[in-house]
């Protein structure tokens, strides 16, 4: 049974997949190489609800207005049952050079009239006809669907327009074919027919014999419901018209409805047969009854009546009655009937069918391959079934013939047996009381008013009595009264509630002393008070000893790890089993709160608790021990540092659980770090040291060298030389004091913004008329120099607060770098624009550029770059600028290219707040790796 459900279940599943996507596109279909095209997601509609209008009509604008997609699923829309008629517009695109023969199918049998419309080659509109309305012999096509021939001209859009109308459901199941790849088609499709019908006429000859045989009214219902159906089935997928009764119109058209309502009728009368419900199940078969007369009457309206009295006859008797069918199963299968379950299981797979036939024909669910023929899978499975049940009526007669008969020699061997078995069960008894008596266990048996009627050896023996002494109760063994009442009220409850008791208590033995006992009892019924219990008493003192022993240990050692001057936890798969108190001290936490807790709450983030699990893993695998340093995050989120440590509890097994040992370091990590702090500080002062000294040796020997060397001059010669030659060598010595004097002012002022003791003291400056004066400044400290320098200040820019000293730092430096390092000549051009409320300062040359590996030390002090040869500098220029350009809140970025040039861009506030006191930041030391 729980096959066929599984079976059942993926059947329904297979139903639920079978549906497609809905879709909604109504474009033209541009045809390609394909044999087979789907029409449905490219066909536009139109409702002619009083089914009036012509192709003339239809061709006007305002009704191709009105022609829209088409909002379903599957190959084709469904539109229900209606009374007007359906247009439908499609336009197909067909590439030059096609083929124009196509056929255009319609798979839908029952569809009672179809026209096609299309243009020839002259333009002309010609229409054909087809349906179930029509006789099959004037159908273009001789096949079962409606397919009709179109020629579609290659390189342009044809359009068709098809009229559909029926009585019944009018579906549109449209598909574009090649004639050889419809040939195709039609061979598979044939054949699954053929398979089906197959089976229908197998199950018929079948069943028929099988009533001739045995005279069993069941068989001939059944074989009337499987023709009833075959006929209705032939109808339903063209077969009938096509080879049955091609000429017959009229009958073509009825027969769907009649035989399925024959069908119906034979099957109620099938069910109350096979079921026997006019004896089992009297309310039901009335219901059945009366079901199967309103069937009959359904068969008669769909022969005299119009098409759509039938329609919703059918429509509302399909579900009633099957659902009628299966609820007789389902009694029947509760009360037992042999071949209920076949049954049930049948008519639930026909149900299934019927269901989505009718969500099919009301237009809930789209038309496909499964939808349109749901009724036709599910009346093939559903016959097959009935026919396994009517096959295992056969085989349950059978079954109870035989069992009869086994019965009959069951009860002679029973009798025969029942001698032996009297003298085993005596041997038997002899033998459990001998294991009883003999067991290591005690072992007793009280009656219901607690009396001690038996009790063996080792039970006499654990309480200190005699052999062969009386014992009538069990109450001299407990402490008390009220403890032996306590014990007899927990016993009744238990036996009342059909449990085992099993308690450990202590008891005391005859001679006084005491005893630990497990004591586990069960009443021989529910009522202990009136059948007794039996009871199973071991002697546990010594385990009690031990246990004892084990919690004292337990307690000192966790007094001692609870007073360790380390954090101590026991983990099981990254859980805390147990923590000592130094380690909740150190994470801020109760201990009652982190035992049983994850440990990622140790970390700063997952990735990291992740991280180390598994590298503390495999390490503990590999060596069964593990240290590392980290940081951990305290309650309050706080971070700090730990030295953990951590072995298996078995080698090798981290899974088996892990010791960790927690060491607080954080004060040793910070003061590691003050003495890297110190040292780098230490580094760096000796490095400044260091190139200090290499400047001042360079850059003041050579001015000294100057003075020494024009001062014996003028001593030896002073009196022998010309005027002119004697005030040049006084230049020279005035040249070299302002040199070395300038050298020292820049040194001082990098040790007065050390000190924080530069002054800011900003004022409203006029930077159109600064500007100019700046490169005046700088151009008079390199009057030798080729370069052009270009001034371009906004002429709209407005005055703003600057500290003018500050600014002549910062510009003349920039501009006399820019002309010292342009040693070819070139442009130097100094730009001063407005960016919203900033001032931005472009200082850009042509000259030797910057290394990109030296950028990083631009603004260090004494650095100077690798590519400046022997042009003379400092290297504490840029260190005065960027200190500049911190004061007054701005920002200083450089762009170079080596060989191309430099580009300094000063950003500086337009309206700087006034500021007072020193320079607080440290003051970086070099500038653009060249000196001043």
């Amino acid at each position: 049974m729980r096959r066929r459900h599984v079976l059942l279940l993926r059947f329904v599943l297979l139903w639920m997949l079978a549906l497609p996507v809905a879709w909604a596109q109504g474009g033209p279909l541009v045809l390609g190489a394909e044999g087979r095209y789907n029409l449905g997601p490219h066909v536009n509609v139109l409702e002619d609800h009083e089914g009036d209008l012509d192709l003339a009509g239809i061709l006007q604008p305002a009704q191709q207005a009105r022609f829209h997609a088409v909002q379903g699923s599957g190959p084709s829309a469904n539109f229900g049952m209606t009374r007007g008629a359906i247009w439908l517009r499609i336009v197909l695109q067909a590439p030059a050079g096609s083929d124009p023969d196509w056929l255009l199918e319609l798979a839908y049998p029952p569809l009672d009239r179809l026209e096609l419309f299309t243009r020839d080659a002259k333009g002309a509109w010609q229409r054909q006809v087809g349906g179930d309305q029509e006789p099959f012999t004037r159908r273009p096509m001789a096949h079962r669907n409606h397919v009709l021939p179109v020629r579609i001209a290659p390189g342009q859009a044809t359009t068709l327009y098809l009229r559909l109308a029926s009585e019944g459901v009018v579906a549109a199941p449209l598909r574009l074919w090649r004639p050889q790849a419809l040939w195709h088609q039609d061979q598979l499709a044939y054949a699954a027919l053929a398979l089906y019908f197959g089976l229908l006429v197998g199950l018929l000859l079948y069943n028929l014999l099988l009533w001739v045989s045995a005279r069993d009214l069941s068989f001939l219902l059944y074989v009337l419901f499987v023709a009833s159906l075959g006929l209705a089935q032939g109808a339903l997928t063209g077969l009938g018209s096509q080879f049955l009764w091609p000429g017959l119109v009229w009958w073509n058209g009825v027969v769907p409805h009649v035989g399925v309502a024959l069908a119906g009728v034979f099957a109620l009368l099938f069910a109350r047969r096979f079921l026997e419900s006019a004896t089992s199940l009297p309310r039901m078969d009335r219901v059945l009854r009366v079901l199967a007369w309103l069937w009959a009457l359904t068969a008669v309206a769909a022969a005299a009546l119009p098409y759509v009295f039938s329609a919703w006859m059918l429509m509302v008797l399909s579900p009633v009655g099957i659902a009628a069918l299966v609820a007789t199963g389902v009694l029947a299968m509760r009360r037992g009937h042999g071949g209920a379950r076949q049954y049930l299981a049948a008519w639930a797979v026909l149900l299934l069918g019927v269901f989505t036939l009718l969500l099919h024909n009301s237009g809930f669910i789209p038309s496909n391959a499964f939808t349109s023929n749901s009724l036709l899978l599910g009346s093939a499975v559903e016959m097959v079934l009935l026919s396994f049940a009517l096959g295992d009526r056969i085989n349950v007669a059978q079954r109870q013939r035989e069992q009869a008969n086994a019965r009959l020699a069951a009860e002679q061997a029973l009798v025969e047996a029942l001698s032996d078995s009297q003298q085993k069960l005596q041997t038997a008894l002899q033998e459990r009381e001998l294991i009883l008596e003999n067991s290591i266990v005690g072992i007793c048996f009280l009656t219901g008013d607690g009396r001690l009627r038996w009790a063996n050896r080792a039970m006499l023996e654990m309480f200190g009595a005699a052999d062969g002494e009386q014992v009538e109760s069990m109450e001299p063994f407990y402490l008390s009264r009220e403890h032996y009442l306590e014990v007899g009220g927990e016993v009744i409850a238990a036996a009342a509630r059909g449990e085992v008791y099993e308690r450990e208590l202590q008891v005391q033995r005859l001679d006084g002393t005491r005893l630990w006992i497990q004591l586990s009892g069960k009443a021989v019924g529910h009522d202990a008070r009136n059948q007794g219990t039996v009871w199973i008493i071991r002697d546990i003192s010594r385990r009690k000893d031990l246990e004892e022993q084990l919690q004292r240990t337990m307690r000192e050692r966790e007094a001692i790890l609870n007073n360790a001057v380390v954090g101590i936890v026991l983990s099981v798969k990254r859980r805390h089993e147990w923590v000592n108190q130094k380690f909740a001290d150190m994470l801020g936490y109760p201990r009652q709160v982190l035992t049983g807790q994850s440990s990622d709450y140790l970390h700063p983030d997952t990735q990291t608790w992740q991280r180390f699990g598994v590298e503390a893993r495999a390490t503990l695998i590999a060596t069964n021990s593990y240290t590392c340093e980290m940081q951990l995050r305290r309650r309050t989120g706080e971070l700090f540092w730990v030295e953990m440590g951590g072995s298996c509890v078995r080698p090798h097994d981290p899974d088996s659980g892990v010791i960790w040992t927690f060491l607080d370091i954080t004060r040793r990590k910070h003061s590691e770090a003050r003495m890297r702090e110190a040292l780098e500080q230490q580094q760096a002062l000796n490095e400044m040291r260091s190139r200090f000294v290499a400047m001042t040796s360079h850059e003041f020997r050579t001015p000294l060298a100057a003075i020494l060397s024009a001062g014996e001059l003028l001593r030896h010669y002073g009196d022998r030389l010309p005027p002119e030659e004697r005030d040049e060598t006084l230049d020279g010595i005035a040249q070299g004091v302002q040199r070395m004097s300038r050298m020292l002012d820049r040194v001082l002022l990098l040790g007065r913004a050390d000190a924080q003791m530069l002054e800011f003291k900003p004022a409203r400056i006029d930077l159109r008329v600064l500007c100019p004066r700046l490169v005046d400044e700088a151009g008079l400290q390199h009057p030798g120099a080729t370069s052009r320098v270009v001034c371009d200040v906004a002429p709209d820019l407005a005055p703003s607060l600057y500290d003018e000293k500050l600014l002549r730092h910062i510009f003349v430096n920039l501009l006399s770098n820019a002309i010292k390092y342009s040693p070819g000549g070139g442009e130097v051009r100094f730009e001063v624009r407005r960016d919203e409320d900033d001032t931005v300062f472009r200082v850009r040359d042509q000259g030797i550029g910057v290394p990109p590996a030296e950028m990083d030390h631009l603004f260090e002090s004494f650095h100077r770059a690798s590519n400046v040869g022997d042009i003379q500098g400092t290297g504490l220029g840029l260190a005065i600028v960027k200190n500049a350009v911190d004061m007054h809140g701005g920002t200083i970025a450089v762009e170079s290219a080596v060989g191309e040039g430099t580009t300094f861009i000063v950003r500086l506030p337009g309206y700087l707040p006034a500021r007072r006191g020193p320079v607080t930041a440290a003051l970086p030391a070099g500038d653009r790796a060249r000196p001043s």
